[in-house]
């Protein structure tokens, strides 16, 4: 795995994913109201399910186009994040945390951080994310983060077996810069 030094935010550290995760991970992802909003996950989400999410961490890091995290609060899983290529060659950030941690920012908190990685460590241009239509919480955290809504798309969801209308949106290195207060360094303009 490649070396990552944990983020650490005001309430979060966000590293990566641990075996010890396994038995948090099979308790919060196994619920309908999670695995409906997230295209990747199945449900119901079994010990086959954690192993074999467990079992590709390494190699998802050392292709050098993934960085997984596990998200914890005082040492414990609550959820997950990512920002990886995907299919259509972008870096896509995706987020959950479990149902007992909605509502309190943990969400917002944990993709912000992760999305600074994406643009501050991996010198990205820009990152895209998404929520299916009737996600309308993960809309309005993707929103105060600064994304901007591009299109509309379908997207498989595994745990539904079908496509589900998805809003698509994007941010790039200026909207980013703007909404931390920053410029842009005069050499990065050569």
């Amino acid at each position: 795995m490649t070396r990552f030094e944990p983020i650490v935010t005001q309430r979060l550290v966000l590293r990566p994913l641990e075996a010890c995760d396994r038995t948090r991970l099979i308790e919060l992802a196994n619920n309908w109201r999670v695995a409906k909003n997230l295209s990747q996950m199945p449900y119901p989400y079994t010990a086959a399910s954690a192993d074999d999410w467990l079992g590709k961490q390494d190699a998802l890091w050392a292709g050098g186009k993934c960085v997984n995290v596990a998200i914890t609060l005082e040492g414990q899983f609550i959820g997950g994040a990512g920002v990886s290529v995907r299919d259509h060659g972008d870096w896509e950030l995706g987020y959950w945390v479990g149902e007992p941690y909605w509502n309190r920012g943990y969400a917002s908190e944990a993709a912000a951080a992760l999305r600074d990685h994406a643009f501050d460590s991996l010198k990205l241009g820009f990152v895209v994310a998404g929520h299916f239509s009737d996600n309308h919480a993960s809309g309005r955290v993707l929103s105060k983060l600064g994304f901007r809504y591009t299109k509309e798309s379908q997207r498989y969801c595994l745990a539904l077996g079908k496509e589900v209308r998805c809003l698509d949106m994007v941010m790039d290195r200026v909207r980013w810069l703007e909404v931390r207060g920053l410029r842009e360094p005069a050499a990065a303009h050569r």
